[in-house]
């Protein structure tokens, strides 16, 4: 069985998992239709223009980690190249689109598509880091106000054990980032079983060892500190597009705030929870814990699984449709050139 078939199989199967969860949740899919019909479309395209903010962030943040590398790389020239990364995971299963970028990356500026796949590896690290801070920041909101201190007990299950899940996603993802700092000990390590080894298994060092170029691109506390404050900035940035949505479709609470921490849990809640298996899109893993953590704070069912296929449609089609025409303007030039 070809390997990439068993990927998208792992992912169908939890993706159909997470959607028959939420079948189990709410069976009535016809609030989706209503939600996005009704919905303000002024203050959803406020949340879109924010989330294109946080997509060249992102294409900064990558231009941060590749130019160590190469000088041809700038943000402008990386904007449309992760657009069409965007793309690729959209379509295919368990963020296969992340190796495509790489090799789409190397086709347009040349950069080595090993050493490019090391510095997507240290940005998803990065993203789960900042993700978590930003549930520990809102937790601590949450004790150190009077008003909301019943907040933490709508925590979905058991309120330690969910911390204790984040808590130890961010131990693993702190220790995953921190390793650049430990590159020597790791390469000596790396150069002893390089050199007594076969030729076989040099090859396959000689491309772990371009991989952690691109991993070990973050080497000091500065630009460790730097690149934690970009992924930060780009996750608000992406959060506020859900709290515009919100808006436009009267997702309400008894407070602002509450609304505010609601948004927070959410966001964060359904984008770890890429940490799991799913078919093209994150379609099913991403809905099942946004939908979990929305009804847990009060929301009702049917509105929160329609809040959640909205803001999930537009996180996937509008990146996917500019993401395919910037792939088919080159693709098409160089299939004519090829015939040629």
């Amino acid at each position: 069985m070809d390997f990439s078939y068993k990927k998208f199989l792992i992912g169908l199967l939890f993706s159909g998992f997470f959607f028959l969860s939420i079948y189990w949740i709410s069976s009535d899919f016809s609030g989706i239709l209503k939600v996005s019909k009704n919905a303000n479309y002024f203050l959803v395209i406020l949340g879109l223009v924010s989330y294109s903010f946080s997509l060249v962030l992102r294409s900064y943040r990558w231009n941060y980690l590749l130019r160590k590398n190469s000088s041809n790389v700038s943000t402008k020239k990386l904007t449309p190249i992760v657009i069409v990364g965007y793309m690729f995971n959209n379509l295919l299963p368990i963020r296969t689109g992340e190796i495509a970028r790489c090799f789409y990356l190397e086709h347009k500026l040349g950069v080595k598509k090993i050493f490019a796949l090391g510095t997507v590896a240290i940005e998803r690290i990065s993203d789960v880091i900042s993700l978590s801070l930003i549930l520990v920041l809102t937790l601590i909101m949450i004790y150190i106000n009077s008003e909301s201190s019943e907040f933490i007990n709508y925590l979905p299950g058991n309120k330690y054990s969910f911390i204790l899940f984040i808590l130890l996603i961010f131990i693993a993802s702190l220790f995953l980032i921190l390793a650049p700092f430990l590159r020597l000990k790791i390469y000596k390590i790396f150069n002893y079983f390089s050199s007594n080894s076969n030729v076989f298994i040099k090859k396959f060092f000689k491309f772990v060892e371009q991989f952690f170029e691109g991993y070990f691109s973050i080497n000091n506390s500065t630009k460790l500190f730097k690149l934690i404050s970009i992924s930060l900035l780009i996750w608000i940035l992406e959060i506020i597009m859900y709290f515009f949505i919100a808006i436009s479709v009267n997702l309400s609470l008894d407070s602002f705030f509450l609304l505010v921490l609601t948004i927070l849990f959410f966001g964060t809640s359904a984008n770890l929870a890429g940490i799991f298996p799913s078919t093209a899109g994150g379609w099913g893993s991403f809905d099942f814990f946004g939908i979990l953590v929305l009804i847990s704070f009060g929301v009702d069912d049917q509105l929160s699984l329609a809040y959640v296929i909205f803001v999930h449609f537009c996180l996937w089609a509008p990146v996917t449709l500019i993401g395919m025409m910037i792939f088919l303007k080159d693709w098409i030039p160089l299939k004519k050139n090829k015939m040629a």
